[in-house]
């Protein structure tokens, strides 16, 4: 009798050992749902439904689109994935701000994104643009901080939002460069803008691929981007370092994540697959059409990413007193 509870005991334990590496071997069995904290059409949905795709040829499953649109920067949807069931079946595209800025914006966030979420894989990331209204009196970084100084109070830049990585971005330039400009928040880059392209607006950091169609027209100036290296959009525009200004980097970056305790052997075989997608010819050159560079980490690696960039918008959120409800 003893001798029988033992063989059973020990095939318990060698099939509790097994069935995380089954689970694994046979992911995904049903359709995953990649939750995207935003309306469609935008960069991150736009992201997103790339991947999908990419996902479902590498992994010989579906891969479905879940926008959670529910406004606070895309904590809403989130909070979803955070609270979801952790098997691997619902995971969250989330940005800088859901994974880094909003846990220091919003004191009630629902979620702690260091805490509540396993990293998967880093994706991409992509510079911001400096640009000005062209009836600015500056051509270049150094002569815009110069203006600014001798005006200090009198110039204004939009964001699409209080909290924004857009909105931060101006806030890390006016700190770095001792300088002082009145933030105008909008509901959106399109109002924002409108007052931008009339004058009522100075300037404004924003996305590569929403601000050329409006440089092209000659109606705004690009003065610099905010990454380590020129925009393919921007190929004649320097970045801030090569400006003289070298700490003032900023990417709004995108990563996967999933629920906190899923399966560490799906959470493996989901990075390998995004790292390997986002270094594909193919996957790269749509990334890139974007102006996305494309990453791909590992979870580790995305775990210390996410923790520098949270305690480096943590410092900026605190020195400007930026809290939301």
């Amino acid at each position: 009798m003893r001798r029988r509870h033992l063989i059973q005991a020990g095939a318990l334990s060698a099939w509790s050992a097994f069935e995380p590496a089954a689970r694994a071997e046979t992911y995904p069995s049903k359709p995953v749902q990649i939750v995207v904290p935003f309306p469609p059409g935008g960069t991150n949905d736009l992201l997103a439904r790339v991947m999908a795709q990419s996902l479902g040829e590498r992994m010989s499953g579906s891969f479905v689109i879940d926008n959670r649109a529910g406004g606070a920067a895309g904590s809403v949807g989130a909070q979803a994935v955070a609270a979801a069931k952790p098997d691997g079946y619902t995971l969250l595209l989330g940005n800088t701000a859901s994974l880094a800025i909003n846990q220091s914006v919003y004191p009630k966030l629902r979620y702690d994104p260091q805490r509540d979420f396993e990293p998967i894989s880093v994706v991409g990331g992509s510079s911001l643009v400096l640009v000005v209204n062209s009836k600015v009196p500056a051509r270049n970084v150094a002569e815009f901080v110069q203006l600014l100084r001798s005006s200090p109070g009198q110039y204004s830049y939009a964001s699409a939002g209080a909290g924004s990585p857009l909105h931060l971005a101006g806030e890390l330039f006016k700190y770095r460069t001792g300088t002082e400009m009145l933030h105008v928040p909008y509901r959106g880059t399109a109002p924002a803008y409108t007052d931008l392209l009339s004058g009522r607006i100075s300037a404004m950091f924003d996305n590569t691929t929403t601000a050329v169609q409006h440089t092209r027209a000659g109606t705004i100036r690009a003065l610099a981007v905010t990454g380590a290296r020129r925009s393919a959009l921007f190929p004649q525009v320097p970045t801030l370092a090569e400006e003289g200004f070298k700490d003032i980097e900023v990417l709004v970056w995108f990563g996967l994540v999933a629920p906190k305790s899923t399966n560490a052997a799906i959470i493996s075989r989901l990075s390998q697959a995004v790292a390997t997608i986002a270094k594909g010819d193919e996957t790269s050159r749509r990334l890139l059409e974007f102006d996305i560079e494309p990453w791909g980490s590992t979870p580790e690696e995305m775990r210390r990413f996410m923790a520098s960039e949270s305690a480096k918008w943590k410092a900026v959120v605190q020195r400007s007193n930026i809290r939301l409800e």
